[in-house]
């Protein structure tokens, strides 16, 4: 019996099968043309849709050099940032072509061949083994889904026809790429890029660009963080592909071949850490979660050293109880935020923007308005000395008061009730309106914190007060704070002249004349609930708050010793030059005790800074002649606090204490000595004097600036440099010599 062999039969049988499949794919084909014009009639395509995807998305945060800071979801618990195609790159298109649709160019929305094999496989199978969906399709089910079905499947192909005809191939393809999902909640090529490889989508090396094609056809199992072995194995199909389509050289593609893996996924992970980030949630909530791609005005580089140290500090305050730390860097010729840290454990509270109550931070604006008043001077007498305001008796943080004392000493050294003392003289209605206008509004109405405002009581907000302190860095001129790139400056206000910022600065440590180092300031809350330190440099505003997120008190919770080491170590590695004496800085002879310019009985005078025309130039009140003998004449609440074995009992006419000036000898240096340095070596002199001096001991000048304080029968060293001096010293009683002496350098 003859008849064709299994060698003809085969040929055969598969020009029928390729008949079956023409056959099928024209007939889905021009089912689908018909699926087509009857939408059209009856529903046209919503380019609405379209649009929408052009909108919206989720709000990504970059540095001011363009790298990923922080990022947050959308309202959607989506990541996704649209971008145009023209901001995605080439390979990714290509690949994407090359991995999902290799007609994409050719086919009118539906590929009739693709379709038809897809139901051949189906249909032999006995199950769904291909979809034989195009791009345009796949892009008709991103942006209007539907169940997986065969009549969805016939719907899309009619909406493909359609969507064609209406936005062409390159909208379809920005549209696809803007809505692929690409692994966990990341939607579109330029979150997906953002989120594994830390760059933008327009960034994308052909190697990235080929296994972020890979992962939309199972964005689980393809996942380059999860599963970086299958990703790798996704990416070779996809290259193979592009090479075979001629979508990239071979060259290109074995470039690509050798692009490692393992660094972009660390690079991934490092850009995921960000996305909790407390800084990224202040940023959503000022910005809004949905607000897109945001240049902010962190400086990299700052931001780095701030999260170094500050991991380095919040170690340490774990250990000892404390959960919660924020630091706050501005720029203070910019006006814009240079760093924002926040430090809290598993929890994403930012201590920067919850409002806590700031202590002593708001005494340097209390002195720096009685300095523009022209009320008081840095060596003005400040009397810490007990006092009693109504019902209000307040204390100082030592339970102690060390009696009269300088203003730049009290200020310092946070004296508590000198700074009341000067607040009930300005009123406390006049530090709420400079706290206004340094950006600081009081919760409640002034009146309802009376005198308590000068030691800090209302809650107020890291970010907030480091911005004043920049006004203060910035000579008294308070701007608001930038946190995006590029946008207008706000309108600035002079809160305080620039002689007053000045004089303030230099009682909070910062040197005279472009000097190197800070001004610095700390704080600490009633109860020890907060720690705060506050450091200024001519460029940078550095604030740091320590604290427990329950709002508990912990012993450790003081501003010098929690938060005030952080400060420092930052403004010493941001330092630059200081700040130059403003032309209404001069200075003048004053009475040392007193600071008011002398009269002929003042015993012992200093140089000192003071505003022209504005601090007071009555002479000073506290000296005068009695019996031939200087005496000190003390103000009644002063009298009080100073009565001792040597003073007269307060008069009852005037209620002050008159002290005589007993007498005090300077044992060294001796008057009128020549001292004589050996070369090469740094000496020091001892300065000693015999005097009745109380517990205060004695305050030593050199050369009418003042060098330190030396207690009761102690010497205080002096480092010798070549020159004529006068060495003084006074005590609290006001008695007070003065020698002069040489120091040459010795021969070589």
């Amino acid at each position: 019996m003859n008849g064709p062999g299994p060698s003809a039969a085969a040929p055969e049988g598969r020009k029928r099968r390729l008949r079956r499949l023409i056959l099928w794919g024209s007939g889905l084909g021009l089912l689908a043309a018909a699926s087509a014009a009857t939408l059209d009639r009856l529903m046209p395509f919503p380019a609405e849709r379209l649009d929408a995807a052009r909108r919206g998305g989720s709000a990504l945060f970059l540095d001011r050099d363009g790298r990923t800071l922080a990022w947050l979801v959308g309202s959607a618990e989506e990541f996704r940032l649209p971008v145009p195609l023209d901001r995605i790159s080439p390979w990714l298109a290509r690949a994407t072509v090359a991995a999902e649709d290799r007609r994409f160019f050719s086919h009118p929305g539906v590929d009739p061949l693709a379709m038809a094999r897809a139901a051949g496989q189906n249909l032999s199978s006995g199950r769904r083994v291909s979809g034989a969906s195009t791009l345009t399709m796949q892009t008709v089910r991103l942006l209007c889904p539907r169940p997986r079905t065969w009549p969805a499947k016939l719907t899309e192909a009619g909406r493909a026809l359609q969507i064609e005809r209406a936005a062409g191939k390159e909208r379809i393809l920005e549209t696809y790429l803007n809505l692929a999902p690409y692994g966990g909640n990341a939607v579109g090529a330029e979150a997906a890029a953002r989120l594994y490889f830390g760059k933008g989508a327009a960034e994308l090396t052909l190697a990235e660009a080929a296994m972020l094609a890979g992962i939309p056809q199972s964005p689980a199992r393809f996942n380059p963080r999860r599963h970086p072995e299958a990703a790798l194995e996704r990416r070779e199909y996809v290259l193979g592909r592009m090479l075979e389509l001629g979508l990239a050289s071979p060259d290109e593609v074995e470039r690509a071949r050798r692009e490692p893996v393992a660094a972009i996924v660390a690079e991934g992970q490092r850009s995921v850490g960000c996305r909790t980030d407390p800084c990224a949630a202040w940023l959503g909530a000022r910005l809004g979660r949905n607000c897109g791609t945001v240049r902010t005005t962190i400086n990299p580089d700052v931001q780095k050293l701030v999260r170094a140290a500050a991991g380095r500090h919040a170690a340490e305050l774990r250990r000892q109880g404390v959960d919660g730390l924020a630091v706050v860097v501005i720029d203070v010729q910019r006006a814009e935020l240079a760093a924002m840290v926040a430090c809290s454990g598993d929890s994403e509270v930012n201590g920067a923007i919850v409002p806590r109550q700031p202590g002593s931070l708001l005494k340097p604006f209390v002195y720096a308005r009685a300095f523009d008043g022209g009320r008081l001077t840095p060596e003005a007498a400040a009397y810490d000395v007990p006092g009693r305001w109504a019902n209000y008796r307040p204390e100082n943080f030592d339970r102690d008061f060390l009696g009269p004392i300088s203003t730049a000493r009290a200020l310092a050294e946070s004296r508590n009730l000198p700074a009341v003392r000067t607040l009930a003289a300005l009123g406390p209605e006049t530090l709420a309106r400079d706290l206004a206008n340094l950006g600081l509004a009081l919760p409640r109405p002034a009146e309802s914190y009376g005198l308590s405002l000068a030691l800090g009581t209302p809650e107020l907000r890291l970010v907030d007060v480091t911005n004043a302190y920049a006004a203060m860095a910035r000579l008294g001129v308070w701007r608001p704070l930038r946190v995006v790139r590029g946008s207008p400056d706000g309108e600035a206000r002079q809160v305080f002249s620039p002689g007053a910022a000045y004089l303030t600065l230099r009682c909070l440590g910062a040197p005279a004349d472009n000097g190197r180092g800070a001004a610095w300031k700390t704080g600490t809350s009633w109860n020890y609930r907060d720690a705060w330190a506050m450091a200024v440099t001519p460029d940078y505003a550095i604030g740091v708050w320590c604290g427990r997120l329950c709002g508990a008190g912990h012993p450790s919770l003081v501003g010098a010793q929690s938060a005030l080491p952080l400060a420092l170590e930052l403004a010493g590695a941001l330092a630059a030059a200081g700040w130059s004496r403003p032309e209404t800085v001069g200075c003048r002879r004053v009475c040392a005790l007193s600071g008011a310019p002398p009269s002929n009985c003042c015993p012992a005078r200093v140089e000192a800074e003071y505003l022209g025309g504005v601090s007071h130039e009555a002479p000073c009140r506290l000296h005068r002649v009695e019996g031939g003998v200087v005496v000190t004449v003390w103000p009644p609440e002063v009298a009080a606090f100073m009565v001792q074995g040597t003073a007269r009992p307060a008069t009852k006419e005037t209620g002050t204490l008159v002290t005589p000036t007993a007498p005090m000898h300077i044992e060294s240096p001796c008057p009128g000595a020549e001292y004589v340095l050996a070369p090469g070596e740094q000496q020091t002199l001892h300065l000693a004097a015999r005097s009745p001096a109380g517990p205060d001991g004695l305050w030593w000048f050199m050369d009418g600036k003042l060098l330190g304080r030396a207690a009761a029968g102690e010497a205080l060293a002096w480092p010798m440099a070549p020159g004529e001096h006068e060495a003084s010293a006074c005590d609290s009683s006001g008695t007070a010599a003065a020698v002069r002496f040489r120091v040459r350098a010795g021969p070589r």
